[in-house]
């Protein structure tokens, strides 16, 4: 639409703001902190045998900004994950992002981009601890492993696959990494989160937006 941004918000991870960047407790916690990884300032998330989530109040309307970007990098993946089941819902890296809705912000309907163990990019599917938090995975295994990948979605898009309706309000973005369930250990980096209007120029590592291959209920 004329005269809105291109970019709407973004995070460099230059540093961790406490006056942008909320850490709530799950269970025990992730350690996050802003490191210098082979030249590149970005946040570690590293998670021994619990979980805590960065949350980052931001609103607009995902009809006028669909696109949600990000840069990740995960260096050690969780054992015994399984995602379908509470006793292995854990992920070496996660992003979600939060739709007004009823709860607490990090209760509230949300699509949570993972980088899954062992499930296949386009895997859809319910989280285990509630039906308003879809699972969406969009990059798997190992193959990757100690490489940067940069993801692109369409927010739109991918709202109205999981919830068969038009997306209200985004109230804000969390990133995280959990080990809690499966008690094992993770690590893994973030950097270069936008909103914007547009999807930028494909780059290597880029998932397309409409890449959801299998919906579980």
């Amino acid at each position: 639409m004329a005269g809105q941004p291109f970019v709407l918000w973004s995070e460099p991870f230059d540093v961790l703001d406490p006056l942008r960047w909320r850490e709530i407790d799950v269970k025990r916690r992730t350690d996050y902190a802003i490191v210098d990884l082979e030249g590149r300032r970005c946040l570690k998330a590293h998670s021994r045998d619990g979980a805590s989530i960065l949350i980052s109040p931001v609103g607009f309307d995902p009809s006028d900004h669909k696109w949600l970007s990000w840069e990740w990098r995960v260096d050690r993946l969780v054992e015994g994950e399984a995602l379908r089941l509470k006793r292995g819902s854990d992920a070496p890296a996660r992003l979600y992002v939060y739709f007004k809705s009823a709860g607490l912000p990090w209760q509230k309907r949300n699509l949570d981009y993972v980088w899954s163990s062992t499930l296949p990019v386009g895997t859809v599917l319910e989280s285990p601890y509630s039906d308003s938090s879809k699972i969406i995975v969009v990059e798997s295994g190992s193959a990757a492993l100690g490489q940067w990948r940069r993801v692109e979605r369409n927010l739109h898009d991918d709202y109205r696959r999981c919830f068969m309706e038009e997306p209200p309000p985004v109230v804000a973005i969390g990133v995280m990494n959990d080990t809690d369930n499966t008690h094992s250990e993770a690590l893994a980096y973030f950097d270069e989160l936008r909103i914007a209007r547009e999807p930028f120029v494909p780059s290597a590592g880029r998932r397309p937006a409409d890449e959801l291959l299998e919906m579980d209920d």
